[in-house]
């Protein structure tokens, strides 16, 4: 009798293990499917998406585990983004988050301490906040630029090309400002005039006043530091009020919105800054991977910057997971990630250590053209 109980006992316990062992990894998004973000978000979502499909269906998963992907809708709004993590966090199954967005939304988990008693980590949020990088945020990992950088590339640009007058538009709060002062900075480095400061409401695009005060000011360039939707209805009043200057977007801002609202020859030689390769041209093996990927598990839809930016925060993500042991827990994925060193992921050089968390600093300049399609 004992025999047979130890026996059954045993036999349950390979169960268990042989369970365990071929588990599922979860790793988990709360991103703006819906709202005025909805676009950047699903995109995000997409990209994510297509490379853990592309995982599972060619390596069957990492290390014989699906990845298991979970995402949650946020709307752009702080306290949905709050009630995700919330939840995630309480999901031990849930060993990594990816491609959360928004500047407010993001700053919001950490001053509210959701990540004090954790080692999950975040790799890849759509935000340059200089907040959430500096000092080292142990909990995310970066693999854009920050909104200084962007910034100051497109002042660089403009200073270039003669630019003496600055104006900048931005949305009233922590994204925006972190955007004014950076253009504070970078116009102040290169003895330039910043002749407008125009803000607007968050969530919201009665953009009015702030092209009232930029239309007054006479800049030779704007800056617009806003998401899509208040950036194109700028740009549509702006030209309607008879303003003439560059105008140049953030990352923010993504030309297949823009389009939708403004039309072919208002956007005409918009420039926008972006923090992760051309999507539109394979010259970079990252690039034809991700071409190929989005073939095969979305087909028909249009390649674009955040479907880009998500299938690379979710390659760095697999590559930890690799590196994470059998059965990858929070704190292996940690100790992955940090470890991950300097990689080439298809010719795009990132880099990661225990006290570097910005894997990239890589700032590229687009042009729209007169099809309403981006050039670099």
């Amino acid at each position: 009798m004992r025999l047979k109980a130890c026996s059954s006992l045993l036999l349950g316990l390979a169960f268990a293990l042989a369970s365990q062992a071929h588990a599922d990894i979860v790793v988990a998004q709360s991103a703006p499917l819906t709202g005025e973000a909805g676009g950047a978000g699903r995109g995000l979502a997409l990209g994510a998406k297509i490379y853990f499909d592309h995982v599972n269906a060619t390596e069957g998963g990492v290390n014989g585990h699906k990845v298991v992907h979970v995402v949650k809708d946020d709307g752009y709004q702080i306290e949905s983004t709050v009630r995700n993590a919330k939840e995630f966090i309480a999901d031990p199954r849930v060993v990594a988050l990816t491609g959360l967005y928004g500047t407010d939304n993001v700053t919001e988990l950490f001053k509210q301490g959701l990540f004090d008693n954790t080692p999950l980590s975040i790799v890849g949020v759509s935000t340059g906040a200089k907040l959430l990088r500096e000092p080292l945020n142990p909990s995310i990992f970066h693999l854009r630029a920050s909104y200084i950088e962007e910034v100051d590339a497109i002042v660089r640009h403009v200073a270039g090309l003669g630019t003496k007058r600055i104006a900048v538009v931005y949305e009233d709060n922590p994204f925006g400002e972190a955007g004014l002062r950076a253009a504070e900075d970078a116009v102040k480095k290169r003895n330039l005039a910043l002749v407008a400061r125009a803000t607007y409401q968050q969530h919201t695009t009665d953009v009015r006043d702030a092209v009232k005060d930029v239309v007054e000011s006479q800049p030779d360039t704007v800056i617009l530091v806003a998401i899509t939707p208040p950036a194109a209805e700028f740009i549509k009043q702006f030209h309607a009020a008879g303003g003439r200057a560059y105008l140049f977007g953030l990352s923010t801002a993504n030309v297949e919105g823009l389009s939708k609202v403004v039309s072919p020859t208002a956007l005409q030689g918009l420039g926008i800054s972006q923090v992760v390769p051309f999507p539109y041209s394979a010259t970079l093996p990252l690039v034809a991977d991700y071409q190929a990927a989005m073939k095969t598990y979305a087909k028909g839809t249009p390649y674009s910057y955040s479907t880009m930016e998500g299938y690379m925060n979710a390659r760095v993500l697999v590559m930890a997971l690799k590196k994470a042991g059998n059965t990858p827990t929070r704190a292996s994925v940690r100790q992955a990630l940090e470890g991950l060193g300097q990689i080439n992921l298809g010719g795009y050089p990132l880099n990661f250590s225990p006290t570097n968390h910005v894997g990239s600093r890589f700032v590229d300049l687009t042009v729209v053209s007169r099809t309403g399609s981006l050039m670099r």
